[in-house]
């Protein structure tokens, strides 16, 4: 709180008692143009609540022509940010920092989606947010780059952040289908598993989450719905069959993940960037692959 301002009683008061100091007194043998200088400040400081410090006052030369210095001190207001909006010299993040930074703390949320951070940061595979798009896409060879269409919230490319952190994982670890020593069938399997292993990983990224951070997050991952479909009826069936809960949550797992993989085929779900079912997506791929090259024109 500010000090209360100080005056002096009257010069005919016998008395002679003075209000309480909590600092020394200005030499009484300042002249008038002195004084007057004063005046102003004192005033100052009544209006806007300064405090004053004269501890260091001893003599006349402290009131100089300056007349400021270690008289009065500004009073403890808030800080004030630079002109960037950021405090003490830092730079601003920029929206796309920010968005990424959103991403990063849905994701710790979770044990599937620490699991996808823990993959982007040993192979270091960068994330581009604003990819124009159509879709979200892991480009390869390894350690390759995620790109995120930049018309996504936070939470829903989070989410796609998982599903691309798991073809990472396969590019780099060397999991994933070879096109040119398969045969087409094999290929085409290899990689939906593969979809159908990242598609229920972003759907774990999601229920993972305690219900409270789960309400606080709108995006909801592809298929989530047609996996927990699948993954209660054979959750109930297992326990209805006396399974003990262990068991029963595994024989869950596998029914949901059978759930998203059957829909990779029946046309329920298409590719994000093409439009096509992903069987004729990598079908496709596999031809271009293996197709004789067109012989030029003489």
């Amino acid at each position: 709180m500010p000090q209360p301002l100080l005056r002096a009683k009257r010069s005919d008061d016998s008395s002679h008692k003075h209000a309480r100091r909590d600092g020394p007194r200005p030499d009484s043998s300042l002249n008038a143009d002195e004084i007057a200088r004063l005046v102003p400040l004192l005033r100052l400081q009544r209006q806007v609540g300064n405090r004053v410090v004269s501890r260091g006052l001893k003599s006349r030369s402290a009131y100089s022509a300056a007349g400021v210095g270690t008289l009065i001190h500004r009073h403890d207001g808030p800080s004030i940010a630079s002109p960037a909006g950021s405090r003490f010299g830092r730079k601003a993040k920029t929206p796309t920092e920010k968005k990424r930074s959103e991403i990063d703390a849905i994701l710790k949320k979770s044990k599937a989606g620490k699991e996808a951070l823990a993959i982007l940061k040993k192979y270091k595979v960068p994330v581009n947010l604003d990819h124009p798009g159509p879709g979200s896409v892991y480009q390869g060879p390894a350690p390759g780059q995620i790109m995120i269409e930049n018309t996504v919230d936070a939470g829903e490319a989070a989410f796609i952040l998982v599903h691309e952190a798991i073809h990472a994982k396969a590019s780099n670890e060397g999991g994933t289908a070879d096109v040119m020593a398969m045969g087409r069938v094999e290929y085409v399997t290899t990689m939906i598993n593969e979809e159908t292993t990242a598609t229920v990983s972003s759907i774990e990224a999601k229920l993972g989450m305690s219900k409270r951070a789960q309400k606080k997050v709108e995006a909801t991952p592809v298929m989530q719905e047609r996996y927990e479909a699948a993954y209660k009826t054979a959750y109930d069936a297992a326990i209805e069959g006396k399974k003990k809960k262990k068991e029963a949550r595994k024989l869950a797992e596998q029914a949901g993940w059978q759930s998203v993989n059957d829909a990779f085929y029946d046309g329920s779900l298409v590719t994000s960037n093409t439009g096509e079912t992903y069987g004729d997506y990598y079908g496709s791929f596999w031809d271009q692959c293996h197709a004789p090259p067109a012989e030029e024109g003489i």
